[in-house]
């Protein structure tokens, strides 16, 4: 099987890790605890960080004058600049990041579902929108896999981050020990499911490393289209326009084999089977073909089996138990 690199993520230490909510609990995350074995984490919770104590005073986001304030509206501090500060040192201090697993909600550490206020008390919600910690993470970080623990538990929204997360990871060590011949290696491996993505943006890439450039500038230039190619999966024909695309470049593929394949996308597209049921016969077919080095395709193989979304939670449920 194919060496997965090993992804560094920033995550809310409230999250499976510490007592630091500001009601004191543990959070329990199925996407955390599923990493833990797989990845580096470094672990945050911004509000005990500035010294605020657990358990402590709900703080909430105000905007007064077009401006963004975290108070506490009990005590009526304005942590505004402590918490500032804390994020812009903190940040600085981190050499390299991969991605980011973030506690919904938080007026430090939510994306974009944090409750804006008019006033400290008594007023009324009138936006929503990214925690102060998490607004400049967003800042930094454009175009790096960044989510909320809730919604990771979306099976698509899971397998997107994990595939993000992965290609980045690898990405980080390409750039880490560049040399051009290893950017052409890193392209080849994942073609496929960067096809998947955006076909517009994925030739643009493929033409940057096929003008005649510097080594640095090609680097300087794929970066960008990499994150901009990611940001979002494709959609359901690019996938499948993906799998054809594959499909075809096997050995020894007979007509029955091309007929069953063409009628799984067909099943596939109408909803009636799964995309792993895809995926499982590409793998199939590649190994036929390539043998081992068919683990090395990140359309086939995007990130570690064992991180897999259960298929199905209650697959040993009774349902005739009386």
């Amino acid at each position: 099987m194919r060496e997965f690199p090993r992804p560094i993520v920033l995550v809310s230490r409230c999250l499976e890790f510490d007592n630091v909510r500001y009601n004191g609990q543990v959070i329990p995350s199925r996407i955390v605890s599923d990493l833990i074995p797989f990845v580096d984490f470094i672990k945050v919770c911004p509000e005990f960080e500035i010294g605020l104590g657990v358990p402590r005073d709900p703080l909430r986001i105000i905007k007064k004058d077009g401006e963004y304030r975290l108070v506490q509206p009990k005590t009526g501090e304005d942590l505004t600049e402590r918490m500032n500060a804390f994020t812009k040192g903190f940040l600085d201090n981190i050499t390299a990041l991969d991605g980011f697993i973030f506690k919904g909600l938080s007026p430090s550490m939510g994306i974009d579902d944090v409750k804006v206020y008019s006033g400290a008390s008594m007023a009324p919600v009138i936006e929503k929108s990214a925690g102060l910690f998490a607004r400049e993470v967003i800042l930094r970080y454009a175009g790096y896999p960044i989510e909320e623990n809730e919604r990771l538990r979306n099976a698509h929204i899971r397998h997107h981050f994990l595939t993000q997360l992965y290609t980045f990871a690898a990405f980080r060590q390409i750039k880490a020990a560049y040399s051009p011949e290893a950017l052409l290696e890193f392209h080849k491996h994942n073609s496929f499911l960067f096809m998947s993505y955006d076909m517009a943006v994925f030739n643009e890439m493929s033409e940057s490393l096929n003008r005649d450039t510097e080594a640095s500038r090609k680097l300087a230039e794929y970066d960008p289209m990499l994150k901009r190619l990611m940001k979002a999966p494709g959609n359901l024909a690019l996938k499948t326009d993906t799998a054809r695309n594959m499909f075809f470049v096997f050995q020894d593929v007979t007509p029955a084999e091309s007929s069953f394949f063409e009628d799984m996308l067909g099943r596939f597209t109408s909803n009636r089977i799964s995309w792993d049921a895809v995926i499982e016969i590409l793998r199939m077919l590649a190994s036929r073909s390539f043998g081992d080095d068919s683990y090395k395709d990140t359309f086939l193989y995007p990130y570690p089996e064992e991180l897999k979304a259960a298929v199905d939670d209650k697959r040993e449920k009774d349902y005739w138990d009386k």
